[in-house]
């Protein structure tokens, strides 16, 4: 291959690269828009009104933004508490309805007990280091869970000794914002780095 096709090929790769993060938002905005088109085509088989249809659209973002408030201002919603109070009490849903509640509390940063530390461990061999979010401990046992990038919320759960992680001060944002940018967004660089190299 000629060196000038080489260049064009570099050319085309760095402008598409460039063109990267405009392309990510225009996909995130289409799948929200066809969410939001799929939820009202669904309601409007049922209601067969379109003005019916907006408004039950409209009263559902408001209860969003009202449990959204509830949490954020007071900690708790009573109508989440008695969803959670009737759940608990079905045997067949209670279990993967608990394990839903714990991923979703992880992933918002919740603070009621299930906020979660982020920290680094050799994975998947000595000498590769790795972020991660603990989970849960018993003694000296560490449950991790280890990200995968670019996509922050799969990975693998590992069972690991305590004194082979080094506890951080990142946050989850900002540990899956360095998970999602590949590495390009590096928060803390500083003590990671001296973290590291201090092993």
């Amino acid at each position: 291959m000629s060196s000038r096709a080489k260049l064009l090929f570099r050319y085309i790769f760095v402008g598409a690269l460039s063109l990267f993060p405009l392309i990510l938002v225009i996909i995130v905005v289409n799948y929200l828009k066809n969410l939001g088109v799929s939820a009202y085509l669904s309601l409007h088989d049922y209601t067969n009104s379109f003005g019916v249809t907006l408004a039950l659209m409209a009263g559902v973002i408001a209860i969003f933004a009202l449990l959204g408030f509830s949490i954020e201002k007071y900690g708790r919603s009573i109508f989440v508490s008695m969803i959670d109070t009737t759940f608990e009490k079905i045997p067949a849903i209670r279990s993967v309805y608990s394990v839903s509640k714990k991923l979703a509390a992880m992933l918002s940063g919740g603070e009621d007990g299930t906020k979660k530390e982020v920290v680094l461990v050799e994975y998947p061999k000595e000498g590769l280091w790795v972020p991660a979010y603990l989970l849960n401990r018993h003694e000296n046992i560490c449950v991790l869970f280890v990200p995968t990038s670019p996509n922050p919320t799969s990975g693998y759960t590992v069972l690991v000794d305590e004194i082979r992680i080094k506890k951080t001060s990142l946050t989850l944002q900002e540990a899956s914002s360095f998970i999602i940018s590949m590495g390009a967004d590096f928060p803390k660089k500083e003590e990671v780095s001296g973290l590291i190299q201090g092993d």
